[in-house]
């Protein structure tokens, strides 16, 4: 059998964990990922919220009666 370079064998090793970690059941890892989708979009969605400047109006100074 031929060596193969150290990225091959670290990508099995990522392979083979994250195959452990959702019990070899790919649908449990696809489902995963698209909850991960979507949670991370949601999150995006927020900090775009956050960054949204609020409109300024214009503001007319009053007149206070002293």
């Amino acid at each position: 059998m031929i060596k193969n370079s150290p990225i091959v064998e670290d990508t099995r090793q990522v392979r083979r964990q994250i195959s452990a970690k959702f019990d070899h059941d790919i649908n449990r890892y696809i489902t995963y990922l698209q909850n991960e989708s979507i949670r991370r979009e949601n999150m995006r969605s927020a900090v775009n919220l956050i960054k949204t400047p609020i409109p300024t109006t214009d503001h007319q100074q009053l007149k206070v009666d002293c």
